[in-house]
């Protein structure tokens, strides 16, 4: 970087920089408009309008290092690889995870993880869960970003079976299985959700919750007494 001596006099008055960066701006607003312009009229279909991927239409390829969700491994006979050693949720700097361990089955392993739980809103995706396990447990090589869809904070909560299930759809359908599976979830919920001709619209926090949980009805409205109103017979 130039110290200050070493600036020549048009540098240190910022001018010519300013509208250096002003031309910048300005081609690529207008190289940008013009090409909508075009693209709406069915020209110039070849030529890329703006480095803005227009999500869902068009989706952004993620690297081969990119840390996605979450997924926990399988053994050869499909068993999970985790041990519930809880040297993750230790690790673990959001506190995101939550193992309830178990005596395992298979009588050369200890421990399986009975529950095993990801709560995404507190996760910070940082990957210190897939460095600390010493077993190669849990990976987050999925290709896939968090879920952003939910209404109520158990959307959000990964269980043992969605974390599992990752990895059989990473070996039978690739790279791009997971992604492919939650866009149509995307879809799933759209159509579910943003029907305005379904009345139950109004509860869907309340699907999959027990029916002891759910607020009581509300109690119908007796109708008011006329003190005045004398019966007959009477005094």
């Amino acid at each position: 970087m130039k110290r200050r001596e070493e600036l020549t006099f048009w540098e240190r008055i910022y001018l010519p920089e300013v509208l250096k960066g002003l031309a910048v701006t300005n081609y690529h607003f207008f190289r940008n408009l013009t090409l909508h312009i075009a693209h709406a009229m069915g020209l110039a279909k070849a030529e890329r309008a703006a480095a803005t991927v227009a999500y869902p239409d068009e989706r952004k390829v993620y690297p081969d290092h990119y840390r996605g969700s979450h997924r926990l491994t399988l053994r050869e006979d499909g068993a999970v690889r985790c041990t519930s050693c809880f040297l993750c949720a230790t690790a673990c700097p959001a506190q995101c995870i939550y193992i309830e361990a178990g005596e395992s089955p298979d009588p050369h392993v200890e421990k399986y993880p009975v529950r095993y739980e990801i709560d995404t809103l507190r996760c910070i995706y940082c990957g210190l869960c897939v460095e600390a396990c010493p077993c190669d447990a849990i990976r987050m090589d999925t290709y896939v970003h968090p879920r952003i869809w939910g209404f109520d904070r158990k959307d959000f909560v990964e269980t043992k079976e969605v974390l599992m299930h990752r990895s059989r759809v990473l070996a039978e359908k690739g790279r791009d299985g997971n992604m492919q599976e939650m866009l149509e979830w995307y879809r799933e919920q759209e159509r579910e959700v943003y029907n305005p001709e379904r009345p139950e619209l109004k509860t869907y926090t309340e699907r999959g919750r027990p029916q002891h949980l759910r607020p009581a009805p509300a109690p119908e409205e007796l109708p008011a007494v006329d003190r005045h109103h004398v019966a007959p017979g009477g005094k």
